[in-house]
């Protein structure tokens, strides 16, 4: 037969209780008193901080408390005579042989004796604190990493998520648009936007630094193309008083379910070198514009052969990029690779298509960098019939003492 309904409940409370006892001694309880000291805690919490019941009464709770709990606790202990719900807290207690012990504590007020106190019922993390405090721990080094770093780091966390799925076009937009946020941004970082030494970079807007342009656009359109990872990547950021400051990045992302979370980095000032690159194409802007003048052929190769100049009269006589200039190139890797100095005047330059007269001239160059200056003219008519060619000019000797005729 089944059951009274009676006694079926009552069983089942039985057995409930008998099940919630089990589960308490998988808890650590302590209760402490309105004077900060410790009134009772159960076995359990007694074998891990290694104390014996006879002993823990009356310990105050910076025994048994990590300094930062122990403030927690007593905290919780001035608002006693307020009563009320108390949200749950993580707790760190002093286990055995100084271990710390993380736990997750649902204070509650109780009458204990006749007198408020303060009941803590308290969870080990077990195996998921471990993996917590080694994360903790990862992170300060992570972070520490940073801060000491001599070189600027960078981190921005898109606080929306990028849809990278969508056009580039569309991706481009929402990394400027989205809402993002400065992360991990370094001493370094600060000073190379100049900022003063009380503002706190990770505070600011990310678009005061990092402003949307046409060349911020090229810099996120290559990292795109670079499947989010690439060095030495160009952006125009703004310092704090507005100026630009050229900058490479080394940059790399993550990227969760076809969602841009975060882009980090470290970087390099190079507004100078970039200044200096500036200077230097407009130097050589101005020296082409002042060769195009010259109506004899000029052609200016560096050590390798590679054209720096080659001006409009050149251009018109020999083409470019066709024999002549393949032929001037060979001759200077050559002289460059023995260490032959060119000789000074004129000299005879035979080709498919007639006899020249060349002159090459050694110059210093950018940076140290060596320039070659060739000057090639068609040999004039009146001077070859009368056979005053410069073949018979410039001449020079060999380590041996024989005399040689210029180079034909």
């Amino acid at each position: 037969m089944p059951e009274p309904a009676g006694l079926q409940l009552m069983e089942d409370e039985r057995q409930a209780f008998a099940l919630a006892q089990e589960s308490l001694d998988d808890l650590l309880i302590d209760v402490v008193g309105e004077d900060g000291r410790l009134l009772w805690a159960n076995e359990r919490q007694n074998r891990a901080v290694g104390l014996p019941a006879d002993l823990i009464a009356g310990l105050p709770i910076d025994a048994l408390y990590t300094p930062d709990s122990a403030d927690t606790v007593a905290a919780l202990l001035r608002h006693a005579a307020d009563g009320g719900h108390l949200p749950a807290c993580e707790l760190t207690l002093v286990g055995r042989g100084g271990r710390s012990l993380r736990t997750l504590a649902q204070p509650r007020y109780v009458t204990w004796h006749g007198r408020t106190a303060l009941a803590l019922t308290k969870m080990d993390f077990g195996a998921v604190g471990l993996k917590h405090q080694e994360l903790e721990d990862d992170a300060r080094l992570l972070g520490a990493i940073v801060r000491n770093a001599t070189e600027a780091h960078w981190a921005i966390v898109f606080l929306e998520p990028v849809d990278t799925t969508q056009p580039k076009a569309e991706v481009i937009r929402q990394v400027f648009e989205n809402q993002s946020v400065w992360r991990m941004c370094n001493t370094p970082m600060a000073r190379l936007y100049e900022l003063p030494d009380d503002m706190d970079l990770n505070s600011r807007d990310v678009r005061l630094q990092w402003p949307r342009s046409a060349a911020n656009e090229r810099f996120v359109n290559q990292i795109i193309d670079a499947n989010y990872e690439i060095d030495d990547a160009l952006s125009i950021d703004s310092r704090h008083d507005g100026t630009p400051v050229y900058i490479r990045n080394d940059v790399r992302a993550e990227i969760v379910d076809g969602f841009l979370r975060r882009l980090w980095g470290n970087c390099r000032d190079v507004t100078d070198q970039r200044q200096s690159e500036t200077d230097s194409a407009e130097r050589l802007g101005s020296l082409r514009r002042v060769f195009d003048a010259v109506p004899d052929a000029v052609i200016v190769l560096d050590g390798d052969g590679a054209v720096v100049i080659r001006n409009l009269a050149f251009v018109a006589a020999h083409g470019s990029g066709e024999t002549m200039e393949r032929r001037l190139a060979l001759k200077v890797r050559k002289a460059m690779a023995t260490g032959t100095t060119p000789d000074r005047g004129w000299r005879s330059l035979s080709t498919g298509g007639g006899a020249l007269r060349l002159h090459w001239r050694q110059v210093p160059g950018t940076g140290d960098s060596l320039w070659n200056v060739l000057v090639v003219r068609p040999l004039d008519a009146s001077a070859a019939k009368a056979g005053k060619t410069p073949a018979d000019g410039p001449v020079r000797r060999r380590r041996n003492g024989a005399r040689e005729a210029a180079e034909t």
